[in-house]
C-alpha cells in the first residue's frame, strides 16, 4: 500500500496492529491468506444499501481522508451501524413530534382539530410525517460529522 498521511494517530495505531496480526497469521499459515489480502474490510459506493450507503457516499464526497482512515482501521463498519441506529432513533423522535403537532396521533384528536378529516386523510398525513421525519433525520445525522 502506498504511504499515506494519517490525521488520527489512534486509527493509525489500530491499522498497524491489524496489519501486524495479519502478517503473523500469514507467516503461520501462508496457504490461507492471499498475497493481496488487506487487514480491513473494503467498502465502496455500492457496498451497502440504505442509510449506511448514504453515509458512505457522504463520507467519500466530503471527508475522503476520514473515510479511508476509518476503513483501514476497521472501525467504519461499526461507525455505519451506529449512524443507522442514531438516524432511526432520531427519525422516531421527529415523527412523534410531527404527528403530535399535526394532531394525527389518535382519531379523536384528529376529529377535534379538523372535523372534515377522513381516515384516509389521516393515513396520508401519517405517511407524509414519516417521509418528512426520515428526510430530516438523514440531514441531521447522516450528513454531518
Amino acid at each position: 500500500m502506498d504511504e499515506m498521511t494519517w490525521t488520527d494517530p489512534q486509527l493509525k495505531a489500530r491499522y498497524e496492529r491489524n496489519l501486524k496480526a495479519m502478517e503473523q497469521r500469514r507467516a503461520a499459515h501462508p496457504e490461507l491468506l492471499n498475497k493481496w489480502a488487506v487487514p480491513y474490510k473494503v467498502f465502496t459506493r455500492s457496498s451497502l444499501h440504505g442509510i449506511q450507503n448514504m453515509r458512505i457516499n457522504w463520507l467519500m464526497d466530503n471527508h475522503p481522508q476520514q473515510f479511508r482512515e476509518m476503513m483501514m482501521a476497521n472501525v467504519l463498519e461499526e461507525h455505519l451501524r451506529d449512524i443507522e441506529r442514531r438516524t432511526r432513533e432520531r427519525q422516531a423522535q421527529i415523527v412523534d413530534r410531527l404527528m403530535e403537532s399535526r394532531h394525527l396521533l389518535n382519531r379523536t384528536d384528529c376529529l377535534k382539530a379538523a372535523p372534515q378529516m377522513t381516515d384516509l386523510d389521516r393515513l396520508n398525513g401519517m405517511n407524509e410525517a414519516q417521509a418528512e421525519s426520515m428526510s430530516m433525520a438523514i440531514h441531521e445525522i447522516v450528513e454531518s460529522f
